[in-house]
C-alpha cells in the first residue's frame, strides 16, 4: 500500500511556493465573468532556482532547459487561447507567457555562463626570479636554514638574487649587503657570512653550509679574524677539546645516552655550548639524551657539529624549571631556541637549538666567533 504524502500549507508537492516576486495576473474585464476569470501566479524566484540547478544536469547534446520550458509554455499557450471567449484575454495572457518564457531562457543562459566561468582553471602564478630551476631550489634552501639557523646579529652578504631570497624568507633588509658576483672579498667587507655563489665567496673562506651542486650550488662562508691558517689551528684545537670533555661527560651517572649518541659524543662531534649545558643541567637532575641534532649540510661534523639535543628525565615540574634555567643563559650560551616538545611515544622532553656558526675555544680559553 503507497504511504499516504501530506503536504504542508503553502507547498505544492513538497516544493515550498515564493508568491511574493515575478508575479503576472490577468483578470477577465467582462463582468458577466463573475469569478470564473482567469489568474495566473509565476514564482519567478522559485522558477530561476529550479531551472538553474536543472540546467547543470543538462545532457550533451541535449537541448537547453530554456528552450524546453519555452517550448511547453508555448504550447500549452496555443491551446488554450483558442478556447478563450474573449480576445483582450488571450492577448494579455499570450504576453505573460511570452515574458515568462524570455526570463525563463535568460536565467539559463546566465547561470550557464557564471557556470562555465567560475568553473574556469585560473592561471597559476609565476614563481618570482629567485626561486626558478634548479639554482632557484638551493637559493630556497640557503635562504631556510639562513633565516633559521644562522646568529641573528650577523651581517650577510649576498647577489641580488639571494637577497631576495632571504629578504622573501623573513631575514630583514637591514642585515643584506650586496655582493658582486666574481669580484674579489672586499666587496662583502662588513659582512660576517656570504650566501652566493661559488664566484662570489672568494674572500670568504670557511665554509658554514653548502647547497645545490654544479653551476646552481650555493654557499653559506665567512672570513675568520685572524685569517684561514689560524682558523684552522682553532678548529683542530677545539676537536679535541670538545672529545676530551665528551669523553668525561660518557662517565657521568646522570646523563645516559644511547649507542649513536655515546659515539658521537666521544668523536667530538657535539657543539662545545651543547657540553657545557648538558654538564650544567645534569647537576640538577639526570638526564637521558634522545639525540643530536642540527648539523650544517654540506660540512664535516669535525668542523660544524651538532646544535640540537633532545633531552628527558624528570617531571614536569623539573622540566619546566630546567627549561627557564636554560633561556635565562647568557650568550654564547643562550640558545637561540629552547622548547618543551612531545616524544612519539608522549612523554615531555626538553629541546635545545644553538645557531651557527659554533664559537671556538670555549674549552681552551681562546674563544672566537
Amino acid at each position: 500500500m503507497i504511504p499516504t504524502r501530506t503536504v504542508a500549507t503553502g507547498m505544492q508537492s513538497g516544493i515550498p511556493v515564493d508568491k511574493a516576486l515575478g508575479v503576472c495576473s490577468a483578470v477577465s474585464d467582462d463582468p458577466a465573468g463573475g469569478t470564473s476569470g482567469i489568474g495566473i501566479q509565476v514564482a519567478g524566484s522559485q522558477t530561476r532556482e529550479a531551472v538553474r540547478s536543472a540546467a547543470h544536469r543538462t545532457l550533451p547534446g541535449a537541448p537547453s532547459w530554456g528552450r524546453v520550458l519555452a517550448t511547453t509554455v508555448s504550447l500549452w499557450a496555443g491551446r488554450r487561447v483558442g478556447r478563450l471567449r474573449h480576445p483582450r484575454l488571450a492577448l494579455v495572457l499570450t504576453m505573460c507567457v511570452v515574458v515568462a518564457a524570455a526570463a525563463v531562457v535568460t536565467v539559463v543562459q546566465v547561470g550557464g555562463t557564471s557556470s562555465r566561468t567560475a568553473s574556469a582553471p585560473r592561471p597559476h602564478a609565476a614563481p618570482p626570479v629567485w626561486a626558478r630551476g634548479a639554482a632557484g631550489a638551493a637559493r630556497t634552501q640557503a635562504a631556510t636554514w639562513v633565516a633559521s639557523q644562522l646568529i641573528s646579529a650577523e651581517m650577510v652578504g649576498c647577489d641580488p638574487l639571494m637577497c631576495a631570497a632571504l629578504r622573501a624568507h623573513g631575514v630583514a633588509a637591514s642585515r643584506l649587503l650586496p655582493v658582486t658576483p666574481g669580484a674579489a672579498g672586499s666587496s662583502a667587507a662588513g659582512a660576517g657570512v656570504v650566501v652566493a655563489s661559488a664566484s662570489a665567496v672568494q674572500g670568504a673562506p670557511v665554509l658554514l653550509a653548502s647547497f645545490g651542486s654544479g653551476a646552481s650550488l650555493v654557499e653559506v662562508r665567512t672570513a675568520p679574524p685572524g685569517g684561514s691558517a689560524a682558523y684552522q689551528r682553532a678548529v683542530a684545537a677545539d676537536l679535541a677539546a670538545r672529545r676530551s670533555a665528551g669523553t668525561q661527560l660518557l662517565h657521568s651517572q646522570r646523563i645516559q645516552l644511547s649507542g649513536p649518541a655515546a659515539a658521537q659524543l666521544q668523536a667530538g662531534q657535539v657543539d662545545t655550548r651543547l657540553l657545557i649545558m648538558l654538564a650544567m643541567l645534569a647537576s640538577q637532575h639526570p638526564w637521558r639524551v634522545v639525540g643530536f641534532a642540527g648539523a650544517s649540510p654540506g660540512v664535516p661534523l669535525t668542523e660544524a657539529s651538532f646544535r640540537q639535543v633532545i633531552i628527558t628525565g624528570p617531571d614536569a615540574a623539573d622540566l619546566a624549571a630546567s627549561l627557564t634555567m636554560v633561556r635565562a643563559q647568557r650568550a654564547p650560551y643562550q640558545p637561540a631556541q629552547a622548547v618543551i616538545v612531545r616524544l612519539p611515544g608522549g612523554e615531555a622532553a626538553l629541546r635545545i637549538d644553538f645557531a651557527a656558526p659554533g664559537p671556538l675555544g670555549l674549552l681552551t680559553g681562546g674563544a672566537s666567533g
